[in-house]
């Protein structure tokens, strides 16, 4: 199972789901202290074999298997099956900007400071919705930055090897 960073804020999305989980871990370890929306939990979690875990949260006990894949969970909790998606703060902002249906002229703004690689579209181009526009290093990684919705782009504000700050306009879809 991926390992997630002490100290950091995650979203926890349960597929069919409309509630969206903001969870903070404090401490890690055997034992955790995390905030999940809002409220303070303390968790004892153990591995006990390959992908089973036992957690115990106020004194209630948990048998888990949990499979990993991407950014989604596959989870059996007590025999109950849940797929959740884990997303940093960085995913998250990234998913939903291109997740919305959109209607209308969009113009994509930078997200974050860093350094455009890639260019894969071109002006008058159409795209779908989710289709890669650009490549952009930002924190030595790579985010793909997406088509919002299906569309032209109308305007390419960026070049390969261009640098840009936080706000910075990348691209219109109309």
């Amino acid at each position: 199972m991926k390992k997630l960073a002490v100290a950091a804020k995650y979203y926890a999305i349960p597929e069919g789901y409309e509630d969206e989980h903001d969870i903070k871990i404090i401490e890690g370890g055997s034992s955790y202290k995390m905030e999940m929306d809002g409220k303070e939990i303390v968790a004892d979690f153990v591995k006990t074999g390959h992908n089973l875990y036992s957690l115990i949260i106020d004194n209630k006990s948990y048998e888990i298997d949990i499979y990993f894949d991407g950014d989604k969970y596959d989870v059996l909790v007590n025999g109950d099956y849940f797929k959740v998606e884990v997303l940093d703060e960085l995913k998250k902002m990234l998913r939903d900007r291109t997740s919305k249906a959109l209607q209308g002229r969009q113009v994509i703004a930078t997200p974050m400071p860093g350094l455009v690689t890639k260019v894969m579209v071109k002006e008058g181009q159409e795209v779908k919705e989710g289709d890669p526009l650009l490549i952009l290093v930002a924190m030595k990684m790579e985010n793909q930055i997406k088509s919002p919705k299906d569309g032209i782009v109308q305007n390419l504000y960026v070049s390969e090897n261009q640098t840009v700050s936080v706000g910075d306009k990348l691209a219109v879809i109309d």
